[in-house]
């Protein structure tokens, strides 16, 4: 089984360098021309699993039209709390925003709960690819939970921030089931391998 692995497109936060996180921002029209330029690229799927947010709706209807699709709300991205929305520069000089850039405190979702969220995700999807005998399926979801997804079940091995993605980038991966791992192949949109 083939999962295909992709980060939604820009957004106007994603243009400002905000974080997003759980804020259900729209495609900007550059995210909706990135996914328009990429779609050619990708193989076609079966099915689509994606997170509940309208970023990841729009791409999957612009990467794979007319695929139906499954909500899967644990591939929502991690939450930022009082940084939602934010961008770095009106954060800079906060002494509590340094302290949780150096990893010294949490604020919004711990990672924990992340990685909890992305790998019952998978579970979930893998269960119904394999009830439905899907060979081909596309996954729209965030850069966090996908970072997070991968750091737990990606091969190669590689750390949380070795995994990120541009938007409406991604991976091409063989889906294992006994133990529960992805095996990437192949990079799609401007990912790197």
């Amino acid at each position: 089984m083939e999962l295909i692995l992709v980060r939604h497109g820009i957004t106007p936060g994603n243009l400002e360098h905000r974080f997003v996180g759980r804020l259900d921002q729209p495609l900007a029209p550059e995210g909706e021309a990135l996914a328009r330029e990429v779609a050619p690229t990708l193989p076609p799927v079966e099915h689509i699993y994606r997170s509940p947010l309208l970023r990841c709706r729009q791409t999957a209807d612009i990467l794979w039209p007319g695929v139906e699709q499954t909500v899967v709300d644990d591939l929502k991205e991690t939450d930022f709390g009082p940084y939602e929305g934010k961008c770095h520069a009106e954060l800079d000089g906060d002494p509590v925003y340094q302290r949780w850039l150096n990893g010294e405190l949490e604020i919004g979702e711990p990672i924990e709960n992340c990685n909890r969220r992305a790998a019952q995700a998978l579970r979930e999807i893998a269960a119904d690819v394999a009830a439905k005998g899907y060979q081909t399926a596309g996954v729209v979801a965030h850069g966090g939970i996908f970072m997070s997804m991968l750091s737990q079940f990606g091969l190669p091995e590689r750390s949380y921030y070795d995994w990120m993605l541009p938007n409406c980038s991604g991976y091409r991966a063989q889906l294992e089931t006994d133990p529960l791992a992805l095996r990437v192949f192949a990079a799609v949109g401007r990912a790197k391998l």
